[in-house]
């Protein structure tokens, strides 16, 4: 049995964060101009800032948490389909969240905001692996899958906001420009589409 693939359930999960980046780049401007802004905010708001670091650091963590109960649940279950859709996005998320945006990183040799210099192609320094985003990346490929099981338009849009704070906390942090987080949609998006591609082969 052949499956499409939900464009609606995609779209819908990363529209928030899409619309977040866009709304920052509008009203703040370049990343020459976010970085000083989110770094006084940070300064004058440090619960915001405590918060904000908490998200960026067991925001994806907590992701592991939901796929290894629906791994559990498959096996008592004995559902084969369920199983193979977590080892699915076991394995894609190693492949594209780990190596794949690691390579990227590496040989784009971006600086990170804040860090003087050009870029440094093929660094391992992590001031210089910037683009793109790898907790967005992973955050992305995380999410929408678990829209797959739903058919109503709450849910993704639900997740795509948990998603877009994620994305944004690493802005917010200057750990990341917003372009860095855009690319890291993208390949979170990857990631998305190949797990279900795995997942429903014939």
């Amino acid at each position: 049995m052949r499956y499409s693939y939900p464009v609606t359930q995609h779209v819908l999960s990363i529209l928030p964060l899409c619309l977040l980046l866009l709304l920052v780049t509008a009203t703040i401007g370049t990343s020459a101009e976010v970085i000083p802004f989110y770094r006084a905010y940070r300064a004058a708001h440090p619960d915001t800032t405590y918060y904000m670091k908490l998200l960026t650091d067991w925001g994806n963590p907590a992701m592991y948490i939901i796929y290894a109960g629906i791994l559990i649940a498959a096996r008592k279950r004995h559902d084969a389909r369920l199983t193979r859709f977590v080892m699915a996005y076991i394995l894609v998320q190693l492949a594209v969240s780990f190596l794949l945006v690691r390579i990227f990183k590496v040989a784009i040799g971006r600086p990170r905001p804040g860090v003087d210099g050009l870029y440094m192609p093929w660094s391992f320094d992590s001031a210089h692996n910037s683009l793109p985003s790898g907790h967005t990346a992973e955050i992305i490929g995380s999410t929408i899958p678990l829209t797959y099981f739903f058919k109503n338009h709450i849910v993704p849009l639900l997740l795509g906001c948990y998603a877009a704070l994620l994305g944004f906390s690493r802005v917010y942090l200057e750990m990341h420009h917003t372009s860095d987080v855009f690319f890291g949609i993208l390949l979170g998006s990857f990631s998305a589409y190949v797990i279900h591609t795995i997942w429903n082969r014939d």
